[in-house]
């Protein structure tokens, strides 16, 4: 990389040489005071395009270095003699000063346009993360770092007003230390700062230690902060927040810069009304997806309210999984819809579920059918493998594909983990119930066998944790009668039903959930 940028300086430089060598011959030839002077400029301007003020200063010294009292002011053709007239001082003065302005000035026009092109650039990418992602966190962090980058700042921070209007609670933020932003609550009555601008102002604060315009100037000076922008976070109709950029160094920003974070403001009062809008179609979306489940599992009493027990069940075991915020999204809807094959099941037949008559093996199609229900939904393709796969099996044996180990897809094995233990110790899904530790234990027998044991692993911590919090009170081993655990998990995965364990001549027969 470094070879290569010499390389690149090399080249760039080479032209430069050469043509201050070729004009200097030519004023060699015609003197100062011809036009072939004035080409001077082409590489110095050049040069301070390319290498900025030092490319620039170099070019002009060695320009007006060619040009020195060595070289004529003109050449006078006398009878058959050329008389060389000397420059006077002042010419070889005043051309030079030129020189370094033109190369001056060519530097920071180049400087200007790189900046305002870098503004636009960052902008563009601002622009992009808005319009391309709905998730709000991502966009403030992407923006924070943005300003921070644009405006050549130490730190930014957003903070978007609570519902109650009573503070302003942060959002996102790059360049702070956790102990800054653990000072305390940023509260509109206790700053003045905060109340003029969700009033709509842009407030500059020279030095943030001293102006009781900041509501913790202590903190500043243990943090080192001292100039500071304050901008309102405006929407269509509210302000929503603040924009902070806080600077290295006592700083007066200028109109350009403000106009430039004002632009970076809208852009994430864009993001957040997007982001709302956002989660209110998805939650529109979960709650009609909600009642249709229960309009479901109101057809099955054993059933009802099965689903979002499993929906919270299994974001837990998600979050242990260290699964992000999108995929527990996808799981929640594959979770509270998992079951809505059912809805093309006669009554007669999911009665069947319990029995191994032929009716058993239309309830087993569940799945499919929960799969052409929801294949014309466009959003619903990314939990459909959960509808489909959640009885399959890690040893191959489940339905409705007979998938095996990884093959199954990721969020449906863990749903099969959480599904068998719902149905093992809810009194409405098994018709002999048994307590959490033993159903837990069972799922744990299963491991490499009915689930996946990376899986199990996760789900035992989880339950661990629910037991000792008291979440899931498991009772002693060893009260009642003595139950067969191992066939209990398997009707939770399967729907085979347990008999009476009294009757020794039981035994556990096929049938779905």
């Amino acid at each position: 990389m470094k070879l290569r940028g010499r390389r690149r300086t090399a080249l760039q430089t080479v032209p430069i040489v050469l043509a201050v060598v070729v004009i200097t011959v030519l004023v060699a030839l015609t003197g100062t005071d011809s036009i072939a002077v004035h080409f001077y400029y082409v590489p110095i301007i050049y040069a301070g395009f390319i290498f900025g003020d030092f490319g620039a200063i170099v070019t002009a010294v060695a320009a007006a270095v060619a040009c020195g009292p060595w070289m004529p002011a003109k050449l006078v053709a006398e009878g058959t003699e050329t008389v060389r007239v000397a420059q006077t001082w002042w010419d070889i003065g005043l051309r030079t000063g030129i020189f370094y302005v033109m190369g001056i000035f060519a530097s920071r026009v180049s400087w200007a346009i790189e900046r305002r092109a870098t503004q636009m650039r960052t902008l563009y990418e601002v622009s992009r993360t808005v319009s391309s992602s709905l998730r709000i966190r991502r966009v403030l962090d992407t923006i924070a770092q943005q300003a921070i980058s644009v405006m050549d700042a130490r730190a930014c921070s957003i903070r978007l007003l609570d519902p109650e209007g009573v503070e302003l609670e942060r959002a996102a933020s790059s360049g702070l230390s956790a102990e800054y932003w653990n000072k305390g609550p940023v509260t509109v009555a206790d700053s003045p700062l905060d109340r003029r601008v969700l009033a709509g102002e842009t407030v500059a604060v020279l030095d943030a230690q001293t102006d009781p315009l900041f509501q913790y100037p202590q903190a500043a000076r243990q943090e080192g902060l001292t100039s500071v922008l304050s901008l309102p976070l405006r929407s269509r109709d509210d302000v929503l927040g603040v924009m902070r950029i806080y600077a290295h160094r006592k700083r007066r920003f200028h109109e350009d810069e403000v106009e430039l974070l004002r632009a970076f403001a809208n852009a994430a009062a864009i993001a957040i009304e997007n982001a709302e809008l956002y989660e209110e179609s998805r939650r529109g979306y979960f709650e009609t997806i909600r009642a249709l489940t229960i309009a479901i599992e109101a057809r099955d009493s054993a059933t009802y309210s099965h689903s979002e027990r499993v929906t919270e069940l299994a974001d837990e075991l998600a979050v242990e999984l260290g699964m992000s915020e999108a995929e527990r999204e996808i799981l929640r809807f594959g979770c509270i819809l998992h079951d809505i094959g059912k809805i093309g099941i006669e009554e007669r037949m999911m009665d069947a579920r319990d029995t191994d008559d032929a009716a058993h093996i239309f309830y087993r199609m569940h799945p499919l059918i929960g799969r052409s229900i929801l294949r014309p939904v466009t959003f619903a393709r990314e939990f459909t493998p959960i509808v489909v796969h959640h009885h399959e099996r890690w040893d191959g044996s489940g339905f409705p594909e007979g998938l095996e180990g990884e093959d199954i897809p990721l969020m449906a094995r863990l749903v099969a983990v959480v599904d068998s233990y719902e149905r093992a110790v809810n009194p409405t899904e098994s018709p002999m119930p048994i307590s959490p530790e033993e159903a837990l234990r069972g799922i744990v027998r299963g491991a490499g066998t009915a689930y996946d044991p990376k899986m199990v692993a996760a789900f035992e911590r989880v339950m661990r944790r629910r037991f000792e919090e008291g979440l899931d009170d498991p009772e002693p081993v060893g009260v009642g009668p003595e139950i067969d655990i191992d066939a209990l998990i398997e009707e939770a995965i399967n729907g085979l039903s347990l008999r009476d364990p009294a009757d020794d001549n039981a035994s556990a027969e096929a049938g779905e959930e």
